[in-house]
């Protein structure tokens, strides 16, 4: 009876440290991820100030190669954003996956029609910008 009792308590120690031992590591990867997204975030914001026009920023997207889409609507009556797509993370579980994006935000141009791309809209902001995509 007493080794099974000493083997039942061995095994939750050592399950225990096991799982001490990952969240650790995995908060350790979390932290470097971070540091790159506000690496890159630094870089554009660096390169990329708040009035440049939506034509001038996808110029220089193109010019460097980077990939970026639109999205609608990241603040309410806001402009189509720009995204460059900088990394994944763990997404919960009634989700498929969370997507880290550097958002370039815009003033609309026209009042009247903010959630169109226009080559005018002014860049009002640079933000990260997580996204959770494939949820029930």
């Amino acid at each position: 009876m007493k080794r099974w009792l000493l083997a039942i308590v061995l095994a939750l120690v050592a399950a225990s440290w096991a799982l001490a031992v990952r969240h650790v590591m995995r908060a350790e990867a979390k932290k470097g991820r971070e540091a790159g997204y506000q690496s890159v975030l630094q870089a554009y914001s660096q390169d990329l100030k708040p009035g440049l026009s939506r034509k001038e920023l996808e110029d220089y997207f193109r010019a460097r190669g980077a990939r970026f889409e639109q999205m609608c609507c990241l603040e309410e009556h806001g402009a189509f954003a720009d995204l460059v797509k900088v990394g994944q993370e763990d997404a919960p579980w009634h989700c498929g996956a969370t997507f880290v994006y550097i958002a370039f935000e815009f003033s609309a141009r026209d009042s009247n029609a903010p959630a169109k791309a226009n080559d005018a809209d002014a860049l009002k902001t640079i933000r990260i910008f997580r996204h959770l995509e494939g949820c029930l």
